[in-house]
């Protein structure tokens, strides 16, 4: 009888604990000032010369900020702040081996981004590690090693931007 009734009770307190708790509603636009930008580069080119990493965050501020605007997701009044940090990493033919190019190879983006509201955070999406995709010509572009200037990394900040962008309007 005793186990029943110990089984019964862990029972309920499982199923319990179980259930998912309702999220707590966002605000429908979100304050935004900046992102958080870390640029990783392993390679330094000599040969070519590549847009510095402040332009570089200049541009995903400047796009971000646009796309935030243009689908009515900004308000500098909001209780709700968005805060979005990327790491950007520029990958160099050959960077790993001991014949390294002074050729763009990849574009690779990390990011996070949070929903918070008076120092909690209510929503939270982190991408590990995602490589831009320039295309079928783009790739083979990148294949015979002719990216000698910042028209991939550009593409790439565009892509980027609008990816943040959808998945800050199809999961917050």
């Amino acid at each position: 009888m005793k186990n029943i009734i110990t089984f019964i009770f862990a029972t309920i307190f499982l199923v319990g604990c179980g259930q998912n708790q309702p999220k707590v509603p966002t605000a429908s636009a979100f304050k935004f000032d900046k992102i958080d930008y870390t640029h990783i580069q392993y390679h330094q080119p000599t040969k070519f010369t590549y847009q510095s990493p402040q332009d570089v965050e200049k541009k995903y501020n400047e796009q971000i900020l646009d796309a935030l605007q243009n689908n009515n997701l900004l308000d500098q009044n909001s209780t709700d702040e968005l805060k979005i940090s990327i790491k950007h990493q520029r990958e160099f033919g050959g960077e790993a081996t001991p014949l390294k190019s002074d050729r763009m190879g990849n574009i690779w983006l990390y990011y996070n981004i949070q929903i918070i509201r008076n120092g909690e955070i209510l929503r939270n999406y982190t991408s590990s590690r995602e490589r831009y995709d320039p295309g079928f010509f783009g790739n083979l572009k990148t294949i015979a090693m002719q990216n000698t200037d910042d028209k991939l990394e550009n593409d790439a900040i565009s892509a980027m931007a609008r990816h943040i962008i959808k998945i800050i309007k199809e999961k917050f």
